[in-house]
């Protein structure tokens, strides 16, 4: 076990509260020269839960989807298009969309004679609609081909039954992305949103890349004008809420996530809308930056941490202020949530020293005083949160101790060469009786 890293040195430069953040080049410069990270004994997963293969594994000892079991659900999830819940009304947009993947004619069609080649076209069509990935699709693609093709005519017709395939029943990507651009305000756009919201859940993955290739920029600009806007009303901040749980309903696909990580104004405007005075619109912007810290890539944790204190630096508070006071509201889902986006944010990084950097800046903005209290509250969701905090806590703590022990021997060694070399020579010095004396 290597216990030696490069040690990160934070710039001088401060923040609001005064506090160094560490540079964005200071964050390559230690990813680019650190060695690999000390691992721990590592957990079977739960049964049910696929095993993560490859180079890259779970950041917490405990199962990622222990920690993350109502976010980012659909990665794993089957899911049939069309949904038993009623879209709310979206007035002044026509019902009948001019396109679609999936239509009626379609599923008459597929009720007829098919080739081989055409049936398994459609399979494949089937798994993305289902927003499976490759660890799913692999098993599936093993089935003899009459399995296959019952299961594409039950999802064709599952989904006619449910009424995803009836024209007027759905609003197309056009229409949605067509309201959004008119600058909709108030009660009209918290319809439109609302109505968004569930399409981006119950329609299929095809329809959701036809809405996000345009629409996802008009969501992040109507959620930072709303940010921006002076006058915060309960309006306002009910449609703040509404465009992020579209967010996180475009989120739960792949498409959606690498989209929304690739667009550098989502991290920024996500940090910024966090507000413990909302804890419900809060709750979901923490677990969307959770979900964002493990999911992603070890690159992604710098740009978290660009936005937290881009945000704190416009509100003149310390980058970690809005969390640590999620933990203080008197919401459970909230405290949760932020307890999970902190350990995200502290286990995500390889280097030592900059995981305790992290820690114990959180400790400074009010997590010390506030984690007695917390541990007092009985809650399975925040005891899991709040065990993987002192597990890895206590394990940093070990290895810290390792590398301290390691440079006192190397500070020692000189000495005690020194010392060796004193010996001997002394010894070699000292006369020796060559022709000893007969008696």
């Amino acid at each position: 076990m290597d216990r030696h890293r490069p040690r990160l040195h934070p710039p001088a430069q401060g923040s609001a509260a005064g506090a160094p953040y560490p540079s964005s080049a200071s964050l390559r410069g230690c990813r680019e020269s650190r060695v690999p990270r000390r691992k721990g004994p590592q957990h079977p997963p739960p049964r049910g839960v696929p095993e993560v293969t490859g180079e890259k594994r779970p950041k917490f000892h405990l199962n990622i989807k222990t920690l993350t079991d109502d976010m980012l659900d659909k990665f794993a999830s089957i899911k049939i298009p069309g949904s038993k819940k009623e879209r709310p009304p979206l007035s002044n947009l026509k019902t009948a969309f001019a396109s679609s993947d999936c239509s009626s004619e379609v599923a008459e069609n597929l009720l007829k004679p098919r080739s081989e080649n055409e049936v398994l076209e459609l399979f494949e069509k089937m798994m993305e609609d289902m927003n499976l990935n490759e660890d799913k699709k692999a098993p599936l693609r093993e089935k003899d081909f009459s399995i296959k093709k019952e299961m594409v005519m039950q999802y064709i017709n599952a989904a006619s039954k449910t009424g995803s395939l009836k024209r007027n029943r759905q609003i197309s990507p056009q229409e949605f992305i067509h309201e959004l651009k008119m600058g909709s305000a108030d009660e009209r756009l918290v319809t439109c949103l609302e109505s968004l919201r569930v399409s981006l859940t119950s329609n299929p993955v095809s329809w959701v890349e036809s809405f996000g290739h345009e629409g996802l920029g008009l969501l992040l600009d109507i959620l930072e004008k709303l940010i921006s806007s002076k006058i915060q009303e309960n309006i306002v901040k009910k449609n703040q809420h509404k465009v992020i749980q579209c967010l996180k309903a475009l989120m739960n696909t792949q498409y959606g996530l690498e989209r929304i990580m690739s667009d550098e104004r989502s991290l920024s405007l996500l940090a910024r809308a966090m507000d413990p005075e909302h804890p419900s619109m809060m709750t979901d912007v923490v677990k969307l930056l959770s979900a964002v810290c493990i999911v992603g890539e070890e690159s992604i944790l710098e740009e978290v941490l660009e936005a937290l204190t881009s945000a704190g630096e416009e509100q003149r508070i310390d980058r970690f202020s809005s969390i640590v006071e999620g933990l203080r509201h008197n919401s459970l889902q909230l405290q949760v949530a932020c307890m999970q986006l902190i350990n995200a944010l502290v286990t995500s990084p390889d280097d030592l020293d900059f995981r305790l950097h992290i820690r114990n800046e959180f400790m400074r903005c009010g997590l010390k005083e506030i984690l007695p209290n917390l541990k007092c509250i009985k809650n399975d969701g925040l005891d899991i949160q709040l065990k993987v905090f002192d597990e890895h806590k206590e394990e940093d703590l070990i290895e810290f101790s390792h590398r301290l022990e390691d440079i006192r021997a190397e500070l020692e060694y000189p000495f005690v060469l020194k010392s060796r070399q004193i010996c001997t020579i002394t010894a070699k010095s000292q006369p020796t009786n060559l022709y000893p004396i007969k008696y």
